[in-house]
């Protein structure tokens, strides 16, 4: 895909489907609900328009295990968009996109330096891979009560103490905002010959953003996990992996067909693949509104009897 001019106007997965819903192709495969026909209850809920592009993996569609055509043009595109070698359309939400950058950097006896507030699919891929954990103990804001970020000066110490380690996970940002100074842990692991991973699971907006803190893949992060149904617009489950210049394409994909569904559902990567247009058409006008209205300064207005709830005296 790397010899083929990209149209970044294109969701070649949209497209597909669309022209396969024009074929009235009658299904004597799964899903059993043939395509809505099987369970008008279903159809009655959902609509047509939906159950009908709930369909199996087939020629025309790619297969998500091993894309050869739309879909592997469809992560092509969206790596080109994201800023990474390499993009990967996933089904399992962000903790499979999580456990993918972990089971493909580390092993049984490896030790990964990581924040004590990481998500639960970060220790979840220990128990599977058998790494060692070396905490970094972010400060926490008394007042908000809040973890925070890792500091430079932690995660350096952290490598000096255990220069044996693999690869240090960064939260971008952590799951109440914050963000640490990732350009630079980016470097002191690159500086070790360690690679850096980055939970973005609440950090899509970066990549679309004038006034954004720095995303994974701009800071020269190896692997970054982005949950596009979180800020992007996509279906809940549907996430991306990107991956940076470092990091084989075949091996990652060969871990995620270690833990991923065979039967990848076509509602939540189209979403991608729209959800991808979208933000290329609109560039960074939403976060540019979003932050204008942010940043207005408050109108001081004293409600009347008229307009105060009621109860209030």
């Amino acid at each position: 895909m790397k010899d083929k001019i990209l149209d970044q106007n294109r969701a070649p997965l949209y497209e597909a489907l669309q022209s396969f819903r024009d074929m009235r192709v009658v299904p004597f495969d799964v899903p059993g609900h043939k395509r809505g026909r099987g369970n008008p209850e279903l159809t009655d809920f959902l609509g047509e328009a939906c159950v009908s592009i709930d369909v199996n993996s087939m020629k025309p569609l790619d297969n998500l295990c091993h894309p050869i055509s739309v879909i592997r043009e469809a992560e092509a595109l969206t790596a080109q968009l994201f800023g990474a070698q390499n993009a990967f359309l996933m089904v399992g939400g962000t903790t499979s996109s999580v456990q993918t950058m972990i089971l493909s950097t580390c092993k049984r006896g490896d030790k990964i330096i990581l924040p004590r507030n990481v998500h639960r699919s970060v220790i979840n891929a220990l128990v599977l891979c058998g790494a060692i954990p070396v905490y970094v103990n972010p400060e926490v804001d008394l007042r908000l009560g809040i973890s925070l970020g890792m500091k430079r000066d932690q995660v350096a110490k952290a490598i000096a103490d255990h220069p044996d380690a693999v690869a240090v996970l960064v939260n971008n940002p952590t799951y109440y905002g914050v963000c640490s100074d990732l350009k630079a842990i980016v470097d002191m692991a690159h500086a070790a010959g360690m690679y850096c991973l980055a939970d973005e699971a609440h950090g899509t907006h970066f990549y679309f953003g004038d006034q954004m803190p720095l995303s994974a893949m701009a800071a020269g992060a190896d692997m970054s996990s982005v949950s596009m149904h979180k800020s992007g617009g996509s279906l809940t489950q549907s996430s991306l992996l990107l991956i940076g210049p470092a990091i084989p394409e075949g091996y990652v994909r060969q871990i995620i067909n270690l833990t991923q569904t065979t039967s990848a559902s076509y509602l939540l990567m189209v979403s991608l693949d729209i959800s991808r247009g979208t933000w290329r058409s609109a560039g960074k006008r939403p976060l540019r509104r979003s932050l204008k209205w942010l940043t207005m300064p408050e109108k001081k207005s004293t409600p009347s009897v008229a307009t105060m709830p009621s109860g209030v005296n």
